[in-house]
């Protein structure tokens, strides 16, 4: 990656990030779970569970706000944002190319697959990079100049 870019993003910051982005999924799912269901009149699958097709179609939903914001200008979705990490081309360290950021959004599903390990992968790769950043040919860096936790204040030892 050019200098200048930033430094690579580390597993905390980037599992960090997930949690926070999962504090305003989880209610915008559940709103338009609900709403999917009073448009059909209460009617979903078994036992009050979404049909197969709404639950493909919150999926499409979901990918393509996600992609909006990897493809938007601060490249990362509100919980990088808050931590100052953004998506960025592996070979440049630019704007990742939207075909990238479709492959690295299925890359997901793979990287979830074998009890995680494809997540996991970033703990050894030298370039920080889980399956789904691989697939789409990107990195996930934290800003030049952005600011990072404070280190702990406990005493050692």
């Amino acid at each position: 990656m050019p200098p200048g870019r930033g430094e690579l993003a580390g597993f905390g910051s980037r599992l960090l990030a997930t949690l926070i982005d999962l504090i305003w999924m989880l209610p915008v799912s559940f709103t338009l779970v609900t709403l999917g269901a009073a448009l059909h009149g209460g009617g979903g699958g078994a036992a009050g569970y979404p049909t197969p097709a709404a639950e493909a179609l919150l999926n499409l939903i979901f990918g393509l706000v996600v992609l909006n914001f990897w493809a938007g200008p601060h490249q990362a979705t509100p919980g990088k944002r808050v931590l100052g990490l953004r998506i960025v081309d592996a070979g440049t360290g630019g704007h990742a190319a939207l075909g990238h950021l479709a492959l690295r959004y299925v890359g997901y599903l793979l990287s979830a697959l074998p009890l995680g390990l494809g997540y996991l992968w970033m703990l050894w790769d030298p370039r920080r990079q889980t399956w789904h950043d691989k697939l789409g040919r990107t990195l996930v860096v934290r800003e030049a100049g952005a600011s990072r936790p404070p280190p702990s204040t406990a005493p050692h030892g």
